[in-house]
């Protein structure tokens, strides 16, 4: 999809920014005691006052309006009960769509004080992630840019699931 007009930018900066709300709140409310369904509510709240609408249940029928993760598990983790613990790691990912646009993004957030390996895997995420952005463009493949990824990781002496 290419975009062709001003009123279509408009709109995909529209949902960008709601996206960009819902992880800014998500995050703020990042706590120990908190559960992933608490923190995936306040993603319900700000789609329902403006009108953005969670990509992964409207297209998927996934059980959640954002997927949670918690430490090690994969992502896309549905909401639940679970509490965050101190030393956590808590990954935040919205997908959401309005008047046809979509836009996806996700963060990786400390429970409080984290242990120094945590700390070096979201240093990590973050790196892998500006030289991945640096190389995305268009007719640049999707496996390039994931070999940059897969790189960087590995020379942080992490790994990537497959």
């Amino acid at each position: 999809m290419s975009i062709k007009t001003p009123e279509e930018l408009e709109k995909l900066r529209q949902i960008g920014q709601i996206v960009g709300r819902v992880l800014k709140e998500m995050r703020a409310h990042v706590r120990p005691g908190i559960t992933t369904r608490e923190l995936d509510a306040i993603a319900a709240r700000i789609f329902s006052e403006t009108g953005a609408r969670s990509a992964p249940a409207m297209v998927y029928k996934f059980p959640g309006e954002t997927c949670i993760s918690v430490n090690d598990e994969a992502v896309h983790g549905i909401p639940g009960n679970r509490q965050l613990q101190p030393g956590d790691l808590v990954k935040l990912d919205v997908t959401a769509e309005k008047d046809g646009y979509m836009a996806d993004a996700a963060v990786t957030v400390p429970v409080g004080d984290v242990a120094p390996e945590a700390r070096s895997l979201m240093h990590c995420a973050r790196h892998a992630f500006e030289r991945a952005a640096r190389i995305a463009r268009s007719g640049v493949s999707i496996q390039r840019v994931g070999a940059v990824i897969e790189n960087e990781v590995r020379r942080s002496g992490f790994s990537v699931p497959s």
